[in-house]
């Protein structure tokens, strides 16, 4: 192996990390100090298959997923033939029938 290739594998994973670490910003955790523990903090539109203990913002329960992001509407609506009095829209897709949960904090 030469002197260039080795320089350049080097240099490669340490920016790829980087690049990786900046796509991951969506979620961080923070410190608030009335509480002194530590919490989740969710930036932008995601779903998980379990809610973690320590989340605290909205979400929107539907079919043993937990959207968290979007924005909850109250109203009447109609899909698929039935009536709903809310919906739920999430990364440009709406939910209906699920259960909204607002933040606790």
């Amino acid at each position: 192996m030469n002197i260039t290739t080795t320089l350049q594998k080097r240099i490669a994973i340490p920016v790829l990390s980087l690049a990786a670490m900046t796509l991951l910003t969506g979620c961080y955790v923070e410190e608030r100090p009335y509480h002194h523990r530590r919490h989740v903090v969710v930036q932008g539109p995601g779903v998980y298959a379990s809610l973690p203990g320590d989340y605290r913002g909205d979400y929107y329960s539907h079919q043993g997923r937990y959207y968290y992001g979007g924005q909850h509407e109250v109203g009447r609506f109609r899909s698929d033939g039935r009536y709903y009095d809310n919906r739920y829209n999430h990364d440009g897709r709406y939910y209906y029938g699920g259960q909204y949960n607002p933040s606790r904090y």
